[in-house]
């Protein structure tokens, strides 16, 4: 005996509520009956074909390739892209931050500052060789003609030209005179108050007797020539420590 449309249907709806489900492969998609789930097919009346129902068709949700939740994998890489971002900003502020640091608190050379040789007590740049802090600390210097020796200032003698402090002086009666033993001065003429010397490159050069000088090739010690013709010599430090300034 045939079955009743009404035996027919309730097989159906029976059909469709016991786990029916539409073979999807490859990750695609198909239309479903918003009521009983089965595969959509609708009659001229918008009806669907196994439940009579009107329904609008919904889209079965697709599932990623891990099988799990579907738009995982999309929400994770939304997540993970504004991690790196944040961590790349973080990071290139953190670097910033540091260069600028050691830039304003790295070591150097200080700037370097015009200035004269002129004046005592004023700084020596670093770097600078004795002959400089010489010309420097001593300074200003007159260059001296003939047989001039603008006695008693201390005297700078440089490659054949003598030249005479304009300030200052360093006494012969001052502590820390001793016997030269470096060979500054090679030879010594003594003619009254003035002494014909030869330096250790063998160029003469007048001097007072007692009166100070240095030699450019060494310019960290002071000399001076005794009315015996004895080579004295100090240090300039020394030097430098008991000077005077001329009077004028």
């Amino acid at each position: 005996m045939a079955a009743t449309p009404k035996a027919r249907l309730t097989k159906a709806t029976k059909f469709a509520h016991h786990g029916y489900h539409a073979a999807v492969s490859g990750g695609g998609t198909v239309d479903v009956c918003g009521n009983c789930g089965a595969p959509l097919n609708l009659n001229e009346d918008g009806e669907c074909r196994w439940c009579r129902s009107k329904i609008r068709a919904r889209r079965a949700p697709s599932r990623g390739r891990s099988g799990g939740r579907p738009g995982i994998s999309w929400r994770w890489n939304w997540r993970i892209a504004a991690i790196a971002a944040i961590a790349v900003g973080l990071a290139a502020g953190l670097g910033i931050g540091i260069s600028s640091y050691v830039g304003s608190h790295q070591s150097g050379p200080p700037t370097a500052t015009a200035s004269g040789l002129s004046g005592a007590g004023q700084a020596v740049a670093p770097g600078s060789t004795d002959l400089q802090a010489l010309r420097q600390d001593f300074g200003p210097w007159r260059q001296l003609t003939g047989r001039l020796t603008d006695g008693p200032a201390l005297l700078l003698l440089d490659s054949g030209d003598a030249y005479a402090s304009e300030r200052w002086t360093v006494p012969s009666t001052a502590a820390g005179w001793a016997q030269d033993l470096g060979g500054n001065v090679t030879s010594v003429v003594d003619s009254g108050d003035y002494a014909t010397i030869a330096d250790a490159d063998g160029i003469d050069y007048t001097v007072g007797i007692n009166q100070a000088f240095v030699i450019s090739s060494n310019p960290g010690t002071v000399l001076l020539i005794r009315p015996n013709s004895a080579v004295m010599s100090m240090s300039l430090a020394q030097a430098t420590a008991v000077r005077q300034p001329l009077a004028r």
